[in-house]
């Protein structure tokens, strides 16, 4: 008898490895913070910042004119990039400037950009 298309990505029987599953049960223990870096990663706003980040070093006035939203808004996204510490600022005088946080934010962003491309 030919297996139906929907039944090919599945075992046949039920059979597991108790050895395997505990170890990879334990490492996935802990994760929430790398979770919700996704999550930020994964909105649109928050994404374009990163981007934008990756490439210069803002001020909010300049994210906000960039991505065409008030100033209010961009400042609760970096705030809430920034718990996460996805990017930092400096203040110079008057003026915040805000960047990437480390090499590991550009990292993901270019891992991301290169994944796209393929």
């Amino acid at each position: 008898m030919a297996a139906k298309a929907k039944d090919l990505d599945r075992c046949e029987i039920f059979c597991s490895d108790p050895v395997k599953v505990n170890e990879v049960k334990n490492k996935l223990e802990g994760l929430e913070v790398v979770v919700d870096i996704f999550k930020a990663l994964g909105d649109q706003t928050r994404f374009k910042i990163i981007y934008a980040l990756w490439h210069e070093e803002l001020c909010v006035c300049d994210l906000a004119l960039t991505l065409d939203m008030p100033i209010a808004a961009v400042s609760y996204h970096l705030r809430y990039l920034r718990s996460l510490r996805l990017v930092k600022f400096t203040k110079r005088g008057k003026m915040v400037f805000y960047n990437l946080a480390d090499q590991h934010v550009a990292s993901l962003v270019h891992i991301a950009l290169e994944h796209m491309r393929e």
